[in-house]
């Protein structure tokens, strides 16, 4: 090997090194913030349907629907599982077979490598419904 490709050479291995970082932290920003995403999105899905079934279902057995009532109880139990009540919507929707409740929950989660890119927090949102079914 001639002196002048050594020359060359000196200082590549420092930029392997250094596309090699940058793309583990990619990769970890990835696996972490998008876990933590997708851990949000399941809490938001969760509380959602089971809110809009615990309206449905309390309001029910008291006979006819009253809308006032269903959002309340509705946001009531998301308040159980940690939601506050800014953070969730309740539409009482009347239909022909009976009145559907849709719950959408936003669930805010922090971040950790997004956060040296100045994301602090990433903001999911689902939605959840339950229908009212008479039976006579």
């Amino acid at each position: 090997m001639s002196r002048r490709s050594e020359e060359r050479d000196h200082g590549s291995l420092s930029i392997i090194v250094i596309l090699l970082t940058i793309m583990c932290l990619a990769g970890g920003a990835l696996i972490v913030d998008g876990g933590r995403a997708l851990a949000a999105r399941r809490h938001a899905a969760d509380t959602a349907e089971a809110s809009a079934r615990y309206a449905v279902a309390t309001q029910s057995l008291a006979g006819t629907p009253d809308h006032a009532v269903i959002r309340g109880r509705a946001i009531e139990f998301a308040g159980r599982a940690g939601v506050s009540a800014d953070d969730i919507t309740v539409a009482v929707i009347d239909g022909a077979d009976g009145p559907t409740v849709v719950v959408t929950v936003t669930e805010r989660t922090m971040t950790v490598f997004l956060a040296l890119g100045g994301a602090s927090t990433m903001t999911v949102h689902a939605t959840g419904s339950a229908r009212f079914i008479y039976s006579t």
